[in-house]
């Protein structure tokens, strides 16, 4: 009795061993990070500066290809969820995924995935043309949405991250209501801005500085605080829109039931390259905050971000 009890045991545990997938020492091969854009664009630039310090500073034995996949995000994206959870797929992606998910775009979202780790973060600017003398600052902007709702033309990529920021931004004053156009990401918007096709939209502080010598004025930054390298605009707090943030951080995520073992290894891989000179320096550059979020913590962040994103996102789809 006593021997079969042993052997049932024996045979339970095996039995769980094998249901559960274990690496002995990963990575065994190269690592496959699916970017769901098309080459150059934010994600693809990051992606592709965590992979150069990894090969320069050897903290990964095996390589770490990237893989662009075009057209819309969410391509990519399900291409990544529906990848062999085996710790070697990984995708690299933004609250654009909640942006799809909160308005009914896919049937999957961010808890379909296993949370890796955010390696860094951007934020968004309010801007118009800088000769345009009909707009002061954010406030003047707002008025006029108010006293003459749609007149106002706000360039986006209709569904995506400038559209749920250009949401939020008319939400902080009752009555304020922008007419939302398909324009695209933001070198078409700061093109249509300056040709006077829309009278306003919303762009990254790399984007800003590239423009602003080009013609563009930043009316508010969407951070807590003004950034070192547009001293010039305020936060939109400073220009009494209370809270408004609206930030975007870069994050890995794994099919779900990637083992342990990928996913730490991965955020151990990635918490090594954030701390090189090489990493550092290119966030700087491109006015990113060299953010670096793992674990629970990054687990509970996606949690409270949906929960902001989703009633954005519910709205953006019914423009």
């Amino acid at each position: 009795m006593k021997h079969r009890l042993v052997t049932t045991l024996a045979a339970a545990a095996a039995a769980m061993l094998m249901a559960t997938p274990v690496l002995a020492a990963w990575p065994e091969k190269p690592v496959k990070v699916i970017v769901p854009f098309k080459p150059g664009g934010s994600s693809d630039q990051t992606a592709r500066t965590f992979q150069k310090a990894i090969t320069d500073n050897n903290l990964m034995p095996q390589k770490l290809t990237i893989v662009n996949v075009g057209g819309h995000y969410t391509i990519g994206s399900r291409q990544a969820l529906e990848a062999k959870p085996d710790g070697y797929t990984f995708l690299l992606i933004h609250k654009a995924l909640m942006g799809a998910q909160g308005g009914g775009m896919i049937d999957f979202g961010y808890a379909d995935f296993e949370p890796v780790a955010e390696t860094s973060e951007f934020c968004l600017l309010s801007c118009v043309r800088e000769n345009d003398e009909r707009f002061t600052d954010v406030k003047s902007l707002l008025k006029m949405a108010t006293d003459k709702p749609d007149s106002l033309i706000f360039g986006a990529n209709l569904g995506a991250l400038n559209h749920m920021a250009g949401i939020q931004l008319q939400n902080t004053t009752p009555g304020a209501k922008f007419r939302f156009v398909q324009i695209g990401g933001g070198t078409a918007n700061f093109t249509a801005l300056i040709g006077n096709q829309t009278d306003t939209t919303v762009l990254s502080m790399a984007e800003y500085l590239n423009f602003k010598v080009k013609g563009v004025k930043g009316l508010c930054y969407m951070f807590p605080t003004r950034a070192p390298e547009a001293p010039e605009v305020p936060t939109c707090k400073e220009a009494g829109l209370g809270d408004l943030v609206y930030c975007v951080g870069s994050w890995w995520l794994a099919p779900k039931g990637t083992p342990k073992e990928a996913v730490d290894g991965l955020a151990d891989v990635l918490e090594k390259a954030m701390e090189t000179e090489y990493v550092q320096t290119m966030l700087k550059k491109k006015a990113m905050a060299p953010t670096f979020t793992r674990g629970e913590a990054f687990a509970k962040k996606l949690d409270a971000t949906y929960k902001i994103v989703e009633p954005t996102a519910k709205q953006a789809s019914k423009k």
